[in-house]
């Protein structure tokens, strides 16, 4: 059996190229993630015969990017345990409006390569439900219906995407809409899914196919490159946020909150971009105890991450789309060994809970600004427990292996 891997990771050997290309949010998250599925993949793979595809997920030239073509160029990933798998990059062009018919042409023409080259069974797994890659994977299973299987992951669902975006454009949402109702209408012609939360079942329209549920993956075997100490000063306790600067993830309240704290040596680090960069800026002229980082590297942010005295999600459950993700820095949060407070949401699993400190749905912003407050009064010891615990947990139960085992549990039900 032959698996493809169809994804858009920022490959080493062009990883600073794409950085420093890129204007704008950064999809580091998802990148991470990707190579955390790529090192489970390639660890449990017995020997596969395994191919990556590769099209980055890069902002649109001109506007988030400054180069018009992605590059065709080959690449290697190595596991942890030293195995080797060949990547190809998939020249496209990035050119904004006719970017997705470029990245479906070109991933069409490679994966009917593939398949008419091989006689051996194919699965192609799929990194997010992003149109050309599931069109055109969907095209070629048309003409090889025995021969090809697809395996989709779904980090999210594509209706609650981008919904910072334009609205006021007639044109964008009329595209937005026809994108969307195609993909719908082709859910069900794939073979087998992987969700980052059991409540995308239902709006994927999944009947018969079969599906698992993994929420997440930590890869410490690229982390733990970032675990040198910053110099810490000790008078100081600090709070931290990574992530998406946008006021339906509780950035608002999180800075609103902090602000009621009144202890001095308080202070709230913030990093990442957003359209509520700017609102920030104006509390941090009030405030000057708020310090933003910008938008930094994942290295830099994992550094923060251990250096922080506290780790904050305030996200809250408001909003039908908190049912349908898994806030990737959850499982990031708590592997920094730091205590790490949210709020509890539909998406996140319950055995979460027993690792963080957790606020309720019905907690107001004073809620949020005395429990983080409280925690820090917290005796050292309990903090530093409460982390090792965290850590623990997830170095053991979330790791690439763990969790890729059971997609080749899966893919023993597609022949």
């Amino acid at each position: 059996m032959k698996l493809i891997i169809l994804m858009g990771i920022f490959p080493d050997n062009q990883y600073d190229t794409i950085i420093s290309n890129s204007k704008g949010v950064i999809q580091y998250a998802a990148d991470a993630l990707q190579k955390s599925f790529l090192e489970g993949l390639i660890s449990t793979s017995n020997n596969l015969d395994l191919e990556i595809i590769n099209l980055p997920y890069i902002g649109s030239f001109p506007r988030r990017y400054t180069k018009l073509f992605s590059k065709d160029y080959k690449f290697q990933f190595e596991s942890k345990n030293g195995h080797i798998v060949q990547g190809e990059n998939i020249k496209f062009c990035n050119l904004a409006g006719y970017k997705h018919i470029s990245r479906y042409i070109h991933t069409k023409k490679k994966l009917n390569s593939i398949c008419s080259s091989t006689e051996d069974n194919v699965v192609c797994i799929i990194y997010a439900i992003h149109s050309p890659f599931l069109l055109a994977a969907l095209d070629v299973k048309k003409k090889y219906p025995s021969k090809l299987k697809i395996l989709q992951i779904v980090p999210d669902l594509p209706e609650y995407m981008d919904v910072s975006s334009d609205n006021t454009n007639s044109f964008k949402k009329l595209l937005r809409n026809w994108n969307l109702n195609n993909l719908k209408k082709s859910y069900h012609k794939i073979d087998a899914f992987v969700l980052l939360s059991k409540y995308m079942k239902n709006p994927l329209g999944i009947h018969n196919q079969p599906w698992i549920v993994i929420e997440g993956i930590y890869n410490s075997s690229v982390d733990e490159l970032y675990l040198q100490k910053i110099k810490k000063d000790t008078t100081l306790k600090t709070i931290l946020y990574s992530g998406t600067l946008a006021s339906r993830y509780g950035i608002e309240n999180l800075v609103k909150a902090f602000r009621l704290i009144p202890n001095k040596n308080y202070r709230l680090l913030i990093c990442g971009d957003g359209d509520f960069k700017n609102e920030l800026k104006e509390h941090i002229k009030q405030d000057s105890r708020i310090v933003y980082k910008g938008q930094l590297l994942r290295k830099d942010i994992l550094q923060l991450q251990r250096y922080a005295d506290l780790l904050v999600n305030p996200r809250t459950p408001d909003g039908e789309f908190t049912k349908y993700s898994f806030p990737s820095k959850t499982m990031e949060y708590l592997a920094s060994g730091t205590p790490t407070l949210l709020y509890k949401l539909p998406g996140i699993p319950d055995e979460y809970y027993k690792y963080c400190f957790t606020l309720d749905a019905n907690n107001n912003i004073d809620d949020l600004s005395k429990e983080m407050a409280n925690i820090l009064n917290l005796p050292e010891d309990i903090l530093k427990q409460k982390g090792i615990e965290a850590r623990n947990y997830i170095f053991n139960n979330k790791n690439p292996y763990v969790q890729c085992q059971k997609i080749f549990k899966l893919i023993e039900k597609l022949f």
